[in-house]
């Protein structure tokens, strides 16, 4: 495949780009790109800030891990504003917008004779594809046609929305999401009107600060805290759903309920179907779109990446594979 030796995945989970690059994972090259602060895109990274020349992310991603935690020295920090390329060790560098959480960026780099590029975690529409590229790696979190959603993210708002201000007439509503996912509901419902006061961790808080910013919309009232007696919609971690019952109705967001937009668990709790992930048939629309020379599906995150690579090279007729170096 035409470029191929300038963009592989590694069994970590290491995204190789061009000669210098290492995106959302550890590997020993100079510079270390983070495309968003999501767990499995941050593996590696307190080894990537010992031991790499520079990380790269946008500016809004570099404040996200200061607030949790990461602390990357001022002269190994480059944060990138979208679309402005920046040339390090011969290789030209550019962050382009993806729609996903705030701050997350899709990845590309220009050397002699290649263009290669990463998706990082995106949707659609709202993530422009990458065109003119030698190798393109995609992300394909839901890698096969079984996993399509029947529904718009617009039909699953408009969902929530309902239950959400149903719920505030009785009492105080918890929705457990991930950090990004959780800002992004923020928005979402003060944009549509709800007033209500929201509470969360001081952590949460923090990062919903930067997602002011980011969506242009104020989220107050927002108030640190943890508990909430009074109408008011409270927001949690998704890993502390299994582990505590709240007063009111309860809300897990979750990519992974493919029955229907919203489902009832029981008298108090649900599970709506909210991703920030392509679908199967957004990631061949992103591809069509995008044009690559060739497609290296990221296996390592994705589930059945092996379908995808295959429909990809059989339908669209362009050279896809979904394997993972082991060095």
């Amino acid at each position: 495949m035409p470029g191929l030796a300038k963009a592989a995945v590694s069994k970590s989970g290491a995204i190789l780009l061009g000669e210098n690059f290492t995106v959302d994972g550890h590997h020993p090259r100079p510079v270390r790109v983070v495309t968003h602060i999501h767990s499995d895109h941050i593996t590696g990274l307190e080894r990537s800030v010992r031991e790499c020349m520079l990380v790269v992310g946008t500016g809004y991603t570099m404040e996200l891990l200061d607030i949790m935690g990461y602390r990357i020295p001022d002269y190994k920090r480059l944060p990138l504003d979208y679309g402005k390329p920046v040339e390090i060790l011969g290789e030209r560098v550019t962050l382009v917008q993806s729609r996903h959480i705030v701050g997350s960026a899709q990845v590309e780099v220009e050397g002699r004779g290649y263009r290669v590029g990463y998706t990082g975690d995106f949707k659609m529409p709202g993530t422009p594809p990458m065109t003119g590229l030698d190798v393109l790696v995609i992300d394909a979190t839901y890698g096969s046609p079984h996993l399509q959603r029947r529904w718009t993210d617009w039909e699953v708002m408009a969902m929530l929305l309902a239950l959400v201000e149903e719920s505030l007439k009785v009492g105080p509503v918890t929705i457990y999401g991930y950090n990004g996912k959780i800002q992004e509901i923020m928005a979402e419902l003060r944009i549509r009107g709800v007033r209500e006061a929201f509470i969360a961790d001081p952590r949460t808080v923090r990062m919903a600060r930067v997602a002011e910013r980011y969506y242009g919309v104020s989220l107050e009232p927002l108030i640190a805290g943890y508990e909430a007696r009074e109408p008011a919609v409270v927001f949690r971690h998704t890993s502390e759903f299994e582990n505590r019952r709240e007063q009111g109705t309860r809300i897990l967001l979750t990519g992974w309920e493919l029955k229907a937009p919203v489902v009832k668990v029981d008298e108090k709790t649900y599970r709506v179907s909210f991703s920030d992930h392509a679908t199967f048939k957004e990631v061949i629309e992103y591809v069509e779109e995008a044009k690559p020379k060739a497609v290296i599906v990221d296996s390592v995150r994705g589930s059945h990446a092996g379908i995808t690579a295959k429909y990809i090279e059989r339908i669209l007729g362009i050279p896809s594979e979904s394997t993972v170096i082991t060095s």
